[in-house]
């Protein structure tokens, strides 16, 4: 029975501290937070970490890192911010499913994300995604391009006179509608 009880109370604690909110961790002033788990077997006890996070000053996540139970790494993940908050670097590794890859952003002056490059392990472009805003700065068109910087899908968005999204128009390569996804709204 005591085993159950500690097998029980270790999830729970491993549940509450890796499962913090960003406000909570920017208002305790947590840099990282690292999971260990404590499995009971056969009378003897066996620990490992699960899991490392690690956090800028403002709780932002910068690394979060999920652990095997002999120690090695299962996938990590870490992101870059700038001076405004914007993500501008993404990098994901998962061993398990050999993914290793690089995703970085632009932002215009009103911090709407312009550009977004996707790179495999060896550095490679393998998608750009390219966003244009209206001067309400409500998106008004996203060109999706393979690494060779051949278009591949484009989206086009229209929005009413309330400046709310009204459509989303799809067309692929060759510049044909795919699909039309509409909006509608309901006012009190």
């Amino acid at each position: 029975m005591r085993t159950i009880l500690l097998i029980i109370f270790s999830v729970v604690v491993t549940v509450n501290v890796s499962g913090q909110k960003k406000k909570e961790i920017k208002a305790n002033k947590i840099k990282s937070v690292t999971v260990t788990q404590d499995d009971y077997i056969d009378g003897k006890t066996v620990s490992y970490k699960e899991s490392y996070d690690e956090y800028d000053k403002k709780g932002k996540q910068l690394v979060k890192i999920d652990y095997k139970k002999d120690g090695t790494i299962k996938q990590k993940e870490t992101t870059a911010y700038d001076s405004y908050g914007n993500k501008i670097e993404e990098t994901f590794y998962e061993v398990k499913k050999e993914r290793n890859e690089k995703k970085t952003y632009k932002y215009n002056a009103q911090k709407d994300k312009t550009e977004e490059i996707e790179y495999n392990g060896a550095g490679e472009v393998v998608k750009k995604i390219f966003y244009v805003y209206n001067a309400d700065g409500n998106k008004v068109s996203e060109m999706v391009y393979d690494g060779s910087n051949t278009l591949k899908k484009k989206f086009v968005y229209t929005y009413n006179k309330k400046k709310l999204k009204e459509t989303r128009l799809e067309y692929n390569s060759s510049n044909v509608l795919e699909s039309t996804r509409k909006y509608s709204y309901e006012y009190y």
